[in-house]
């Protein structure tokens, strides 16, 4: 339900917001997905500035409604439980004898590593704000769309730029940043897994456009050579978990295209343009990098994943209730990796689930668990709503959930929402999808 506004500086404080988040949004992709010492930083100082609106916001309308917020309290309390991992806690009995005979030790923890937990929580809370926000404004419909256009024109100009820097790579990120050796890059990211979860959470919005809202020839036609782009350099990233979720998004698509009733023969031609656009670019590449299926369990990266996931399992067994601490695995990893991954820092876990519970526990999986039944019900709920409608908030809705399918799927196997970038992005597709009712605006 929206807000009423409570005049005129309630609407412009909004506007600010909203101009302010979706810039964000913007720029952390550009920041090389935010994972940087000085990116975090201005992201998180950020998040403050925006925090101080937003309270500035609520003491300006005296009809500010909290039930807006509902959405982002599993969030807040994950930040609260990574906090009370910090917390010292005395075990046993005290020492005793003089003061100075007495070693100086720090109290325990929860946490195995307090400092990393601490920079863990906030790029939480940071992430939190940008949340709430997003829900906050996003309770218009005219934001609503004009942030599905805006994501649609970066995703193609994102898309254009990776596409260009593939085929002119001379070493470096924007041809100016020189990346290591033993780095993946493509596009903005340095690895080019992030880059396909990025294409995941955008393609989808201009897809759904064209295929449930009533766009005029010229926003079709726009629509049609975004996704285009979009899928093509995704597919031109080799990344194999990348193209299962984009797969498994499109199957989504020719789904909902059932169940609505819509027939429409574009998502066809744009999958034979994506084929033959990415087989034109980049066709032995993409020979030799689809033919690393034939090798199964025995492949590399398979055989290091299982490796990182057996360690990983038995650090939760360890630790079931509460976790190691947000932000701690790579200092507990080394003392539970085998084979070749044992003496190596190893800074996630390659998937995103099992990485929450060795993190934080039972604790932390019941939180995720509950805000996953709390965005089920209220998908279903506007399904229901918006059963047979075709318009924006249809194809926001839609657009918006088969995003996040995507980077759920791929986080079976890569770490996308640790990408600060990726992870803000998620947020506010979830945003989007839950402002997306008829009764929105």
């Amino acid at each position: 339900m929206r807000v009423k506004n409570g005049g005129q500086s309630t609407e412009r404080i909004e506007s600010v917001l909203f101009w302010h988040l979706l810039v964000s949004s913007l720029l952390a992709v550009l920041a090389f997905g935010t994972v940087e010492v000085w990116s975090l930083a201005a992201f998180e100082i950020n998040a403050l500035m925006m925090a101080v609106i937003l309270g500035l916001l609520q003491m300006v309308d005296r009809r500010f409604d909290w039930r807006a917020l509902l959405p982002s309290l599993p969030l807040w309390l994950l930040l609260a439980w990574a906090l009370l991992q910090t917390v010292p806690f005395a075990v046993g009995q005290p020492q005793t004898g003089p003061p100075e005979s007495l070693p100086a030790q720090p109290l325990p923890t929860v946490s195995f590593d307090p400092q990393a937990t601490r920079e863990a929580a906030a790029k939480l809370l940071a992430l939190a704000i940008y949340f709430s926000t997003a829900l906050v404004v996003l309770r218009h419909p005219t934001r609503l769309q004009l942030t599905a256009r805006a994501l649609s024109v970066f995703g193609l100009g994102i898309s254009l730029l990776a596409i260009v820097q593939r085929l002119t790579w001379n070493g470096k990120l924007y041809w100016i940043r020189p990346v290591s050796a033993f780095v993946a890059p493509f596009g903005p990211y340095g690895n080019y897994n992030h880059f396909a979860g990025l294409i995941e959470l955008l393609f989808p919005l201009p897809l759904a456009w064209l295929i449930f809202s009533r766009c005029r020839l010229d926003e079709r036609i726009f629509h049609g050579v975004a996704v285009t782009l979009m899928v093509t350099a995704a597919v031109l990233s080799m990344s194999r978990a990348g193209i299962l979720s984009i797969g498994i998004q499109l199957l989504a698509f020719g789904f909902l295209m059932v169940m609505n009733r819509r027939r429409s023969a574009l998502p066809l031609v744009i999958l034979v343009a994506v084929i033959l656009l990415s087989l034109w670019i980049g066709y032995e590449p993409l020979q030799r990098r689809l033919s690393s299926f034939s090798s199964g369990a025995s492949e590399h990266s398979v055989v290091t994943r299982l490796s990182y996931w057996k360690s990983s399992w038995r650090i939760f067994l360890d630790h079931p209730l509460t976790g190691v601490g947000l932000g701690a695995f790579p200092t507990v990893y080394p003392s539970y990796g085998s084979s070749s991954s044992r003496y190596e820092r190893l800074e996630q876990a390659h998937n995103d689930y099992l990485q929450l519970l060795t993190d934080t526990g039972v604790v932390g999986g019941v939180l995720m668990g509950i805000a996953g039944i709390f965005i089920v019900r209220t998908w279903f709920r506007l399904i229901r709503r918006l059963s047979m409608r075709k318009g924006a908030l249809v194809a926001n809705f839609f657009g918006s959930a088969v995003a996040l399918l995507g980077i759920l799927v791929h986080s079976l196997f890569d770490f996308n929402l640790q990408i600060t970038a990726n992870a803000l992005l998620a947020l506010l597709m979830l945003a989007i999808s839950v402002s997306s009712g008829p009764e929105t605006g």
